[in-house]
């Protein structure tokens, strides 16, 4: 041990490699006094010190790219204010395509980078050459360029900020691992160690691949495995120019840059090589893996192809080094929702480097503010399922998260290893009935039907897929009949108790002293307003209601309701996931269906929009809730598991005459689009207030002592309805089924030359005929119907621009008359 052992600190970080040393320096620079990063050998033995160092800014949203540039910033000021060189460089990174897919995800991803001010260009087969003369560009469509994006020696920097903590105070001690967390009261106490207990309510986990063990022990679920990952340094290569950009071809999985006058030049297998199946040893440090030329053979053969020159250029070193990698090739950031007190940052899928100093910002402003400065959405550690921590699903699938790292990405890609893990109840029915699935945190999720097909798509498109004719069809029963979907993969808690209606009363800006037998949409928020989470709740009971909540949400909204509740307060919460089957049924012909299955007055009079009741369904009892995410007259039935079979037959059996269809996700996807439903991760977040989102219906501005309420109430004593930020609907007149263009994410909007917002999630109406989606608006002045109605507007798609037609209310049913009949 290097130092004295505190016997008392504000926070104890847990791993000194570069994700440890940036968490311990942003809390320093916060002014938190004494904080402890213990390692238990040296600075960045594990994985960071043979990272490649290679520094994106790029992500696939925002909040994310953010996170990033901020990364690259750091590292440009690190070395002034700490006096540690850290070899930051700003090469710039030359992305190439071989392909129109990968060349349109260039485009939207130049696009993208227009939004996000980051300098960037789309260059020809000849602009790129001239740029980098080392490949050979034969089959190459194109290229894209980001001059900022840079280079770093991964060592020096994580030198530099456990530096820079120590000028501000704070205690890094290496050769002291920790042992274990110890709990008082159901919370973070304290650290034991080799040489005595550090007591403290605040610890983060970020101990790279030793994380998934050590979280498991406390009965915490960060799923992740290391994998052996290569790369191969050149001899000196004569010219070879120091501002050389980095080079990225995902297509033939690889990656090089300059590394003193020689190349670095690495890959990821399509089919990677779990390491320490048997467990991370503790003993390992600054330490390499044997090359297995077998299990790279194919990417070294693409790379060679690209660089003929490497023929007659000798390899000077060949590498072998462990990455951690997660199922979901996301990381792990924040709260452990199982012990409060516990943080997470771990996971980091061969991206520490370049997610180090924005990840270490973000849990320092959640250590001291409650809250990150931006969301960090789908990294949250709370989407983690107790299932996952199973050391064989992780070994599993870590194999194939290599290769999803790299590669060819497009919407609908498959995942093939540890599946079948979660499936719904009526699962074998589903598939029997022509359902595709697709996984979801472990669920085969039905996403759409079609019995002549045997398998899941591989045909890579950006666009027209092909499986949009089986979902036109499902859409088309939906409006003009009815589609049953299965959805009991969705999260269900039951709250009860006494104070259960305070503890949901406190999350949520929604009123919920509702009458027993009344549903409620509503949303659960944070001190700045942002949504957690997006959820209808329905009173069962005096004291007893049920959350109903996506998949991803399952954890998470269980430990939002219970971090927040006063700790007198009697109530519990219920995890029910397993307990029911959710099955809706949507369509114009919902109501015939249930009554020849009811006795129950399902009449919009008795059973009006909202409601709630327990009903005769068949020969079971099952909770019907008159909701549509789809925007039809439709209900949420709510069956338990043992009788699912029997009602889904039932339902079969009536609806069929009446033109009763499955339908799956995609179609749900579709219908809600057409509705302008927004979906949590995508359209909203943590950073998107009610009013923002225009859900300021789902706020009871009335209602005392709710989190958020004060931010909500100043906001809207500020701006009124005319909030900077809005979410509206957009569609795109001109773009056809077939040929597009399609709307995904991330397109950029423009209005009287100027960038005004963009598409958070967009496709296919298939019951409008044409192409719709969300759009976040941003005027400082005020986003109002007077300057939408204004019109205007354009949308930039994969580098062309398109006319836009924009508007507050959805395109499909716009009064809500369909749901409501």
């Amino acid at each position: 041990m290097t130092g004295a052992l505190p016997t008392r600190a504000p926070a104890v970080v847990i791993g000194g490699g570069i994700i440890g040393c940036s968490i311990l320096y942003h809390l320093a620079k916060r002014g938190v006094e004494g904080a402890v990063l213990l390692e238990r050998k040296r600075i960045a033995c594990g994985t960071t010190w043979h990272a490649a160092g290679i520094v994106g800014q790029l992500r696939e949203s925002s909040a994310q790219t953010e996170l990033s540039k901020y990364t690259a910033r750091l590292f440009r000021e690190l070395e002034s204010e700490t006096g540690f060189d850290t070899g930051y460089r700003e090469n710039g990174t030359l992305h190439l395509a071989l392909s129109d897919v990968r060349m349109e995800q260039l485009r939207r991803t130049h696009d993208h980078a227009v939004r996000m001010e980051i300098e960037s260009h789309l260059l020809t087969t000849d602009e790129a050459a001239a740029l980098w003369p080392y490949a050979d560009y034969d089959g190459v469509q194109g290229a894209f360029h980001v001059p900022s994006n840079g280079q770093v020696n991964p060592l020096d920097v994580a030198l530099a900020l456990a530096r820079g903590a120590r000028q501000m105070g704070a205690l890094v001690l290496e050769h002291t691992p920790a042992r274990q967390v110890t709990v008082r009261d159901g919370r973070v106490a304290g650290v034991e160690t080799d040489e005595g207990l550090i007591e403290t309510d605040t610890v983060v986990l970020s101990c790279g691949m030793w994380t998934a063990v050590f979280a498991k022990a406390h009965g915490v679920s960060v799923p992740l495995h290391a994998a052996e990952h290569f790369y191969v340094v050149t001899e000196p290569v004569p010219g070879l120019p120091p501002t050389l950009p980095a080079l990225v071809v995902q297509e033939e999985r690889f990656y090089t840059k300059e590394d003193a006058g020689k190349l670095l030049i690495g890959g990821f297998e399509a089919g990677g090589k779990a390491w320490a199946i048997d467990g991370v040893p503790e003993s390992f440090v600054f330490e390499e893996l044997p090359f297995d030329f077998d299990q790279v053979a194919p990417v070294l053969e693409m790379i060679h192809a690209r660089m003929p020159f490497l023929a007659s250029t000798g390899i000077r070193t060949f590498f072998n080094g462990p990455e951690s990698f997660t199922p979901d090739g996301r990381p792990y950031i924040g709260p452990a929702p199982e012990l409060p007190g516990l943080y997470v940052a771990a996971g980091m899928n061969s991206n520490g480097i370049m997610n180090s100093g924005g990840v270490g910002s973000a849990l320092a402003a959640w250590i001291t503010d409650g809250l990150p400065k931006r969301s960090v959405g789908s990294m949250l550690a709370a989407r983690a399922m107790p299932f996952q921590s199973n050391a064989a699903y992780n070994r599993e699938r870590v194999k194939e998260a290599v290769g999803l790292h790299w590669g060819l990405h497009w919407p609908g890609r498959q995942i093939e290893s540890a599946r079948g893990v979660r499936r719904v109840p009526l699962h074998r029915e589903l598939a029997e009935a022509g359902a595709k699935f697709a996984e979801r945190v472990g669920w085969e999720v039905p996403m759409y039907f079609d019995a002549e097909a045997e398998d899941w798509p591989t045909r890579p498109s950006l666009g027209y897929q092909d499986w949009s004719s089986a979902v036109a069809d499902e859409a088309r029963a939906i409006s003009g009949a009815a589609g049953l979907v299965d959805q009991s993969m969705y999260a269900k808690v039951l709250v009860l108790g006494p104070d259960a209606v305070q503890a949901l009363n406190r999350v949520s800006g929604a009123q919920m002293d509702v009458p027993a037998g009344t549903s409620v949409y509503a949303q659960f928020l944070n001190a700045r307003g942002g949504v957690e989470a997006d959820v209808t709740v329905t009173r069962l009971g005096t004291d007893r209601f049920l959350v109903l909540s996506g998949h991803p949400s399952q954890i998470r909204d269980a430990a939002w309701i219970r971090a927040h509740a006063e700790p007198h307060w009697q109530f519990e919460v219920v995890d029910m996931t397993s307990a029911y089957s959710l099955l809706s049924i949507h369509g114009p012909e919902s109501r015939r269906i249930l009554s020849r299955l009811s006795e129950a007055d399902l009449s919009t009079d008795l059973f009006p929009f909202g409601a709630a009741r327990e009903i005769d369904l068949a020969h079971a009892r099952a909770w019907a809730i008159r909701r549509s995410y789809l925007g039809e007259l439709g209900y949420e039935l709510l069956v338990p598991t043992e009788f699912s079979a029997h009602v889904y037959e039932s339902l079969i059996a009536a609806g069929a005459p009446l033109g009763l269809r499955h339908a799956g996700m995609f179609a749900v996807n579709a219908c809600r689009l057409e509705k302008g439903f927004r979906h949590l991760g995508h359209d909203i977040g943590e950073d998107d207030t009610p009013y923002e989102a225009g859900l300021g219906f789902a706020v009871d501005p009335g209602k005392h002592a709710f989190i958020g309420r004060s931010a909500l109430a100043a906001q809207k004593a500020t701006h009124g309805s005319a909030t900077p930020y809005r979410i509206a609907a957009i569609s795109v007149p001109d773009a056809t089924e077939r040929k597009g263009p399609y709307l995904i994410h991330n397109e950029t909007v423009w209005k009287d030359g100027n960038i005004v917002g963009h598409v958070t999630s967009g496709g296919w109406g298939y019951r409008l005929g044409r192409m719709v989606g969300l759009v976040s608006l941003h005027r400082e002045s005020g986003v109002d119907a007077e300057w939408i109605a204004g019109g205007g507007f354009e949308v930039r798609i994969a580098g062309y621009t398109y006319p836009a037609e924009i508007q507050l209310e959805p395109f499909y049913d716009p009064a809500g008359l369909k749901m409501r009949s």
